[in-house]
């Protein structure tokens, strides 16, 4: 019988502004969960995020695709929705 791999899933909640003075925390949060899962970054609280904020995600999203997991943005305020519409981002990163 040949086993379908099962990721666990994690979800981390990210709160306030994203930008380069906050970004490092939000990095090492996102990089202390298991590599071989599907991570769920809630940022339904997020206030602002800028570019900074925006290469962390999409570095932890390619360490989790790397390593067989997946990273997913849920609940993304509205702040995040607009950098990442802008960025074309929507597809590699929020849940569809």
């Amino acid at each position: 019988m040949t086993g379908i791999p099962v990721l666990r899933v994690v979800t981390v909640i990210i709160s306030g502004e994203i930008d380069i003075a906050t970004c490092r925390a939000m990095r090492e949060t996102l990089a202390a969960g298991p590599r071989q899962a599907h991570l769920e970054v809630n940022m339904s609280a997020v206030t602002f995020i800028d570019a900074s904020g925006i290469g962390e995600l999409l570095a932890a999203r390619r360490l989790a695709v790397d390593a067989g997991g997946s990273l997913t943005l849920r609940a993304p305020s509205r702040a995040v929705r607009r950098v990442t519409g802008v960025l074309g981002l929507d597809e590699v990163l929020l849940a569809q």
